[in-house]
């Protein structure tokens, strides 16, 4: 349960706007490193309300981009347990994953799973044959070839957001919940302080966490302009299911971009829809239902008529080349982003917190400059 602090102190070594993965794995890395003076601000009455919370939970290894793989492999040895200043294993069901795709993606995705095996990945190339053996409702579809990856799998946001929390609680960090940054102040052309719905702190380094809200919070700082968009995508729950098997790996298809994995008895899909939105709590669109429709019915036919019980959406936000925004402002100093992390948070979050941590308190390595705000100069 998360705990918050009721008066904001005058002054805080470091101050986190944004209590979801982003936020709260880097007020972790914090702690780790023996920080004890973090503040969190957070804008609704719990963290992980958004994007953090609204997504299908999906631990992925085999991914494109060499500096994106590193932080997957980090990521996965955090969930398998390298997790400093938890008093528990981090959430994390490994039922593996297939990744499939038809004649036109195979090649890229066996390019992919190359570079993972030569980074230790353990994983297999797989004909259909394999994937329709492990997981028969799969069968009948337009699938090339695949990879099966045994360490992949499942956490729950909400107990890894506790998790980050509560460890960095313990190191010395403060959460503020209801508390919306309304103005940031700045001396001498870097960061000075936050002004919130919830009085003033003082700060000389601020982390832009704040999921579809950071380019808003960068252009109230005047930091670099650059266009971050949320886009809203739908997951679809079918209910509980007598022959989903619960033990299935995932199953995702890259080149067509739908997947479907167990989910609470039954399955959970999505269709891995894009659309930009605003941020805040995305409606439904029904027409979507259509577009997994269509999906399914070239790559998981067997699926084509499956019971929807519940749909939602949540966000997941991108910088103009989709690539993270972690690094320091080359604008503003004293402001710091772990933003526009798209579909890759949850799995990179545990590096992504520990990099941020150790780049901003100048006591770790910096981040990877292919991430580095200053691409947008």
């Amino acid at each position: 349960m998360s705990v918050a602090q009721n008066k904001l102190p005058p002054h805080a070594d470091f101050v986190i706007i944004g209590g979801g993965l982003a936020g709260m794995s880097t007020a972790w890395g914090l702690s780790v490193l023996g920080e004890r003076d973090t503040v969190v601000l957070e804008k609704e009455n719990v963290p992980g309300m958004h994007s953090s919370g609204r997504n299908a939970a999906m631990i992925r290894q085999v991914v494109p981009g060499a500096e994106l793989l590193q932080l997957a492999l980090s990521g996965a040895r955090f969930f398998a347990g390298e997790a400093p200043g938890w008093q528990q294993a981090p959430p994390f069901t490994p039922g593996g994953s297939f990744l499939s795709a038809g004649r036109g993606g195979r090649d890229a995705l066996e390019q992919n799973a190359g570079a993972a095996t030569r980074a230790g990945v353990e994983l297999e190339l797989c004909g259909p044959e394999r994937i329709n053996e492990a997981v028969p409702c799969t069968a009948g579809g337009e699938i090339s070839g695949g990879v099966y990856c045994p360490g992949d799998g499942v956490t729950d946001t909400d107990g890894l957001i506790q998790g980050y929390q509560a460890a960095a609680r313990t190191g010395g960090m403060r959460l503020f919940t209801d508390c919306e940054v309304r103005h940031i102040d700045m001396h001498n052309g870097r960061v000075a302080g936050v002004q919130t719905s919830r009085g003033h702190i003082k700060t000389g380094v601020l982390v832009n966490a704040a999921g579809a809200w950071a380019g808003l919070i960068g252009s109230m700082a005047g930091a670099v302009k650059v266009e971050l968009t949320p886009l809203r995508r739908h997951l679809y729950y079918t209910g509980a299911l007598a022959w989903a098997d619960q033990r299935w790996p995932y199953v995702w298809d890259v080149e067509r971009d739908v997947y479907f994995r167990p989910e609470s008895g039954g399955l959970l899909l999505s269709a891995c829809d894009e659309s930009a939105a605003e941020p805040a709590l995305p409606l439904v669109d029904p027409a979507v239902q259509d577009l997994l429709a269509g999906k399914l019915s070239e790559v998981f036919p067997r699926l084509l008529d499956i019971p929807i019980a519940r749909s939602w959406a949540g966000l997941r936000t991108f910088a103009p080349d989709r690539a993270f925004m972690l690094g320091h402002d080359p604008v503003l100093e004293g402001l710091y982003w772990v933003a526009a992390l798209g579909g890759h948070g949850v799995t990179t979050s545990p590096a992504v917190g520990r990099i941020a941590a150790g780049d901003v308190s100048g006591r770790g390595a910096p981040a990877p400059a292919a991430f580095s705000p200053s691409r947008f100069t």
